[in-house]
């Protein structure tokens, strides 16, 4: 599929943070990536003196991604999917049976809303090399519930992605995936195994990993 990014003529401007660290704005420029629109990019250095000031230029939420087309401002990564299957319908960016159109959005949704102990203890990091020491219980539990419905989806599906053809779901696990590989997760199912690879082989992944290797490596602070 070809997309494009920094458009001469953008359908609407997509606001991220650093591709490296950013795991909320990879989910929705993933999707932007999948509608086939085009739409220009604009970045935004997170955790510097000016970020607060920089995303206050589109949004008072005081967070990124931002979808911004003309007067009309949607933040929230959810939000900012749906808008897109909605501006995308040809896209399929949901599955086209309402049941497992549904059951794609409950994996979205719990992803969106759930696994607090996962963020914490495996932030992404696109850069890292080094295995996680030490894993929290919660985190573990939240490793496992994350494997169980990647199993249960394929298990139906068949892949290549959660739900057959790349979905909301699929973009929404895709940072998942990456803490995964980062931290030295280990992963002995093959149908597991099978579809981290195929999400790491996807066009807009492998793009959006191309430039987070380009970005510079945060300071690192001594105390």
């Amino acid at each position: 599929m070809a997309f494009h990014v920094h458009s001469d003529k953008p359908f609407f401007d997509l606001v991220i943070g650093d591709k490296t660290y950013s795991s909320w704005s990879m989910r929705a420029w993933l999707v932007a990536v999948q509608s086939g629109l085009p739409f220009k990019e604009i970045n935004i250095k997170l955790d510097d003196k000016n970020t607060s000031a920089q995303i206050a230029k589109y949004t008072d939420s005081g967070k990124v991604p931002v979808l911004k087309q003309g007067k009309r401002v949607i933040w929230d990564s959810l939000a900012i999917a749906e808008y897109l299957n909605e501006l995308s319908p040809e896209a399929q960016l949901w599955p086209e049976d309402a049941g497992t159109r549904a059951l794609a959005r409950s994996y979205a949704a719990e992803m969106h809303s759930s696994f607090s102990n996962l963020r914490t203890n495996l932030s992404m990091d696109l850069k890292r090399t080094q295995p996680v020491k030490h894993l929290t219980d919660g985190t573990r539990a939240e490793i496992n519930r994350i494997i169980k419905m990647w199993k249960d989806a394929l298990k139906v599906s068949e892949g290549p992605f959660l739900f057959g053809e790349f979905c909301i779901a699929d973009a929404f696990f895709a940072p998942v995936v990456f803490r995964f590989i980062n931290y030295g997760i280990k992963i002995n199912d093959p149908m597991i195994k099978q579809y981290m690879k195929n999400i790491q082989d996807h066009h807009g992944v492998q793009f959006w990993m191309a430039e987070a290797m380009q970005e510079k490596a945060k300071p690192i602070e001594f105390k």
